[in-house]
Order: C-alpha cells, then structure tokens, then sequence
C-alpha cells in the first residue's frame, strides 16, 4: 500500500514513523515550508521506501521570493528521491496569506513543476474557482499531478481529471458529515484515484481523535472499498499502480 500524501517530519511518535514504514510499500513526506522541504528531504535519503515532495503552502508563502523558488529548484535537481513538487495552491478557508500573494507562488511553483517534469501536488481549500483557473492557465501537465486531500465538488472534480490529474482522498472521507465528499469520490474515473492519510492530520474515523499516522491508509482503503463495492485488496492494486503510474521516479518493482 502507498501512502501518497504524508509529513512524517511533524508526526511526533517515532515508534509511529517506524511502523509506518514497515508496514507500508511507499509513503510520499511531504515539505511545503522553509524547513520542512529539508526534513522531507532527509527522511527520503535516510529510507529506501520513502520519497519526498517539496513546495510551498499557500499558508507559508508570505515573504517568499524567487530565491525560495530557485531552493526548491536546485533540492529536487540534486535529490533523485524527490519525485514531485508541492504541496502548493491556494487557502483561502483563513485569513493567513493575502489572496495575490497565494496566486503569485502557485504560479510560480506551477511553472517549476512544469519546468522540472515533475508531477505537481495541489493544496486547495475554499479556493474552487481560482484553483481551476490558473491550473487551466498552465494546462497541459504532461507529468501530471495530485489534487490532494480533495474537498472540492464534482465539476471541479471533473475538470481536474480532464486536464490529467489524480483526485486524493484523506481520511476525512470517512466522516460521518462527509456526504458531499464521498458523491464526488464516486463519481472519479478508477485509473485517476488516489489515496492519502495528510499524518498527522485528519485520522480516519476508526481512529478519529488521535494523531494520524501513514498505516492508518489501511482504515481508509477498507471504507473506500465498501463505499465502491470493491474488494479492498483490487482497490489497494488500483490505487497503488495509479501512484506508481505518478511518481516516475519510484524504484518500483514489477507489477503485473
């Protein structure tokens, strides 16, 4: 099982780190500020079966110039275990950063993926519209990319997929209120689902109230599963190729 979507860095249990990885194919950590893209980076050279993604979020990019971008650039060329960019986009669900200085840095990091041919993993919350606005911009992504932990609706949905990307979903999927979530969920062609835990953030019902962690994929695949009457061990297949399909740069083995 891959967990495509995790920031091992603020986990807090190391124990929890460990069994994580032992338990899990892959596990894609996750930096998006001036530090963390450092730590992503170093727990993907200290394991084999991690891998990191390095960017921006749009909470982080006040300050930022293009020297920042230039960091990201000259870590990914530098690093073989990087494998996309982000995650970065547009928040506009609290009044940290202002909307143009999201929308700078989205771009920017956009451009770089574009420039790299690395996929390109996308943070949006509250911002549907502008979202697929400047995605349409710069389309098409010949690397492709991630709408992670996804909360948007089906036509943005719709027209993600259309410009080539994936649609993950987080354990928040598994939420009692999460209705309007898991109409979209349904709606999402096979070969264009993802899955992720966003640890230590948003555990999975089953374990809702305690810190997430990338085994706690395993709760969401099971519900995922039942939610699309599949069984869970085609669901973890499809799942997993999509992701490898994605990250080209995973040492894989030979799936048949």
């Amino acid at each position: 099982m891959i967990d495509t979507h995790a920031h091992l860095d603020m986990i807090k249990n190391p124990e929890d780190v460990k069994e994580s990885i032992e338990k899990l194919d892959y596990i894609i950590t996750i930096g998006c500020d001036k530090e963390e893209i450092y730590k992503a980076v170093d727990f993907a050279n200290r394991y084999e079966n991690v891998y990191a993604s390095i960017g921006y979020h749009p909470y982080d990019v006040n300050g930022l110039t293009d020297e920042d971008i230039e960091v990201l650039k000259k870590l990914a060329l530098e690093n073989e275990k990087v494998v996309a960019i982000g995650e970065c986009g547009l928040d506009y669900y609290r009044d940290i950063t202002p909307k143009e200085i999201q929308k700078e840095f989205f771009e920017k990091q956009i451009q770089l993926a574009k420039e790299l041919n690395l996929p390109l993993i996308v943070h949006s919350r509250s911002a549907n519209e502008d979202t697929v606005k400047i995605l349409e911009k710069y389309a098409p992504y010949p690397a492709s990319g991630i709408l992670h932990c996804f909360g948007g609706d089906i036509p943005m949905m719709e027209a993600c997929v259309d410009m080539g990307f994936y649609i993950s979903f987080a354990g928040n999927v598994t939420y009692p209120k999460a209705e309007n979530l898991r109409e979209v969920l349904k709606k999402v062609p096979l070969d264009r689902l993802l899955l992720e835990t966003d640890s230590p953030f948003l555990s999975p019902q089953k374990k809702r109230g305690k810190p997430n962690k990338p085994s706690h994929i395993f709760y969401t695949l099971e519900y995922v599963a039942h939610l699309l009457n599949l069984p869970k061990e085609e669901l973890e297949k499809i799942t997993d190729r999509n992701a490898l399909n994605l990250f080209k740069k995973i040492k894989q083995p030979q799936y048949q």
